[in-house]
């Protein structure tokens, strides 16, 4: 088959200009490092997120400040994004500042949206008041210095955090308390205590944090009932169980610093659709694949940084934003791209423009005007439209659907007195699980004959019966498992083409059980060895 380094290639011109949506830590920082490497850039920002808010403790309180002295950024506050289309290195962005409605042309487009914060107070019978604040709330105080010298200089306060009785524990909370606690520790006269249903430490940092906020003199309480609190006349106090001193102990605190669960940001869903991009079970724009990591979705030029793709620290937002500049500058270069031409052509007398393709790619490669159209920039020749479109229209150059029957043909041809299995293996997987298997000498089946594929959303279910059509004893679609898919749904839809041909062989009278389905990973040569053996065996039956 056609390799894709003997393919001809073709220049394309990409815009240069880059689209940051959000202007939180990971969003400021994503600016920063894309503008340093000589891009263009573009923050757009609601107005809510540019605060110093928790990235104040942190970050560089100047950065924003920073940014809007680069001539290489313009900073749109106030602005959300209203629409989107287009391909990497030519997306159509419309921005909304005030109901004015403004486009621009960018090559990538990075989305650095913030959490949604949601106080936690009511768990505690507790109201939010001018003793009773939210985490953001302290930390919006603690960037604020007129603000925080207001409410501490020349006085003792005791200040009081309620973090892990709301909810279960959560690194990232832990450390946005524990960056509180580090300020807090740096004024005169605060006293610290914190009531902690559950420690989680588990992050770069934390315990360097915690044992540097104990030698400051800070109070842990912990235990899993959750004190008892009550509000009379303005006046906090709180009742618990020491387990140390074994008694019953009483504090009013000046302050009470309530916990906040940190979900993602309501906007996501808005953005998701309008960009095409796929969300998480929990509403982050990363999908559940090793392949995305770090910043990548599953659209090429579209990148994710910070809290928009998972419950990420501030360090880690950072260093997303380094990954997301890093992947920018190996897309758009310098504003010309050298890329395969035609790894999925279309053909444009069969096309009937059922947009069937358009639904099924997961990457968004496809576009049309007269007729469908495949982006080379975007496209990842996975197969997937190949093998869905109805008209047989498009076809991927190496892996075309002549080609592929010729190999079923071949394999017929070599029937002997061993049952015939004819493998689809994806290249990316099970095809390299299989030659492992095979330089290990694991024992495999006599009649084993593998026909590779780019990805399993190229077998197509003409190929499974046209295999039992040239004599295949046995079918064996293999594939890599859920979540680790580079087409991010290729062996899902491998997956509901093997049930609906199972389902056809059944009908004619053939058993099903010579059809399998199968998972592996590239280094899973041992189990490739077994499955197709006890394949064999199940043949042989």
């Amino acid at each position: 088959m056609t390799r894709s380094d003997t393919m001809p290639m073709e220049q394309i011109r990409l815009a240069t200009d880059v689209l940051v949506v959000g202007a939180g830590p990971a969003g400021l920082a994503a600016a920063a490092e894309t503008a340093a490497l000589g891009y263009g850039v573009i923050l757009a920002h609601s107005g809510g997120d540019a605060d110093c808010g928790s990235s104040a403790l942190a970050a560089d309180p100047d950065l924003l400040k920073k940014l809007s002295a680069d001539p290489r950024v313009s900073i749109l506050s106030g602005t959300r994004l209203a629409d989107a289309a287009g391909l990497p290195g030519d997306f159509t962005v419309r921005l909304s500042t005030e109901g004015r409605l403004t486009e621009k042309k960018v090559g990538a487009i990075v989305v650095a949206t913030d959490f949604t914060r949601k106080s936690l107070e009511g768990v505690y019978g507790l109201a939010l008041s001018e003793k009773v604040i939210s985490q953001s709330g302290l930390e919006a105080m603690l960037c604020d210095k007129a603000a925080a010298d207001k409410r501490f200089a020349g006085k003792e306060s005791d200040v009081a955090f309620f973090v892990g009785y709301g909810q279960d524990g959560n690194a990232l909370i832990m450390e946005r308390i524990l960056r509180s606690i580090e300020a807090l520790k740096k004024i005169d006269g605060v006293n610290v205590y914190v009531f902690v249903g559950d420690i989680k430490l588990a992050a770069d940092g934390l315990d360097r944090l915690y044992a540097a906020a104990r030698r400051a003199g800070v109070i842990y309480f912990k235990s899993y009932d959750k004190p008892a609190i009550t509000s009379e006349n303005g006046q906090i106090s709180i009742r618990f169980h020491e387990n140390v001193l074994r008694r019953d102990l009483e504090l009013s605190p000046d302050l009470v610093v309530v916990e906040e669960a940190l979900s993602a940001d309501v906007e996501n869903a808005v953005l998701a659709q309008m960009l095409r991009l796929d969300l998480s079970a929990e509403g982050f724009f990363q999908p559940e694949n090793v392949h995305a990591f770090p910043v990548n979705s599953n659209r090429e030029g579209i990148f994710v940084v910070g809290a928009a793709r998972d419950r990420v620290n501030l360090p880690d937002g950072w260093t997303d934003a380094a990954n997301a500049a890093l992947s920018i500058k190996a897309l758009l270069g310098g504003g010309v791209k050298t890329v395969p031409a035609g790894r999925a052509k279309v053909d444009t007398d069969k096309c009937t423009i059922c947009l069937t393709c358009y639904r099924a790619c997961p990457h968004g490669a496809i576009y049309w005007d007269s007729r469908a159209i495949i982006s080379p920039v975007a496209c990842r020749a996975c197969g997937i439209c190949a093998s869905e479109c109805p008209m047989e229209a498009i076809q991927v150059e190496g892996y075309t659907d002549k080609e592929i029957r010729g190999e079923i043909a071949v394999a017929g041809e070599k029937k002997g007195d061993a049952p015939l299995i004819v493998a689809f293996a994806c290249q990316n997987s099970a095809l390299e699980a299989g030659k492992m298997a095979g330089a290990f000498e694991l024992p495999l089946p006599a009649g084993l004959s593998v026909v590779k594929v780019p990805c399993a959303g190229k077998i197509d279910i003409d190929y499974i019966l046209e295999a039992f059509v040239q004599g295949a004893d046995g079918v064996m679609v293999a594939t890599c498992h859920t979540g680790n898919c580079k087409s991010e749904r290729g062996n899902t839809f491998a997956s509901w083409r093997t049930a609906d041909a199972a389902r056809r062989l059944a009908a004619v009278g053939v058993d099903p059980k010579r059809l399998m389905f199968a998972t592996f990973a590239s280094n899973m040569g041992v189990e490739f060895s077994r499955v197709a053996k006890e394949f064999e065996e199940t043949i042989k039956a």
